[in-house]
């Protein structure tokens, strides 16, 4: 569960896994040096469902790895406004808790949205 004004619980996504690609999961997976996932790039026909079912990660998972860069439920922003991005070809999703703040953008934009969790320690 993700709390609002509490630590992200990165425990989390420590089972979050490539199964590889599938009918509306075609992107690209990168992975850090230490072997975890690192992002995954949008591939044409790509939709939420299927990137979820392919990386093994529920939805607000993924929308709190994606809060500052992209926006998301977890954003904080003056306008109050709750994001649901939308994927678009060549984006950028951040899959560890420990890059949020580095990894990820929305259509070739990259934010910098405050969170309603406290960050881990960031790479």
């Amino acid at each position: 569960m993700i709390t609002t004004g509490e630590p992200l619980n990165v425990e989390l996504y420590s089972n979050v896994h490539d199964y590889g690609p599938r009918d509306g999961a075609n992107g690209t997976v990168e992975y850090a040096a230490d072997g975890t996932l690192a992002s995954y790039e949008v591939a044409s026909g790509d939709y939420v469902d299927a990137i979820l079912e392919r990386l093994c990660v529920g939805f607000y998972s993924l929308q709190a790895l994606n809060a500052v860069r992209r926006g998301s439920v977890h954003s904080v922003d003056p306008t109050y406004q709750a994001y649901l991005a939308g994927l678009y070809v060549g984006d950028t999703l951040n899959l560890s808790p420990y890059t949020i703040t580095s990894v990820g953008d929305l259509n070739g934009e990259v934010f910098a949205y405050e969170t309603s969790f406290i960050l881990p320690p960031q790479k």
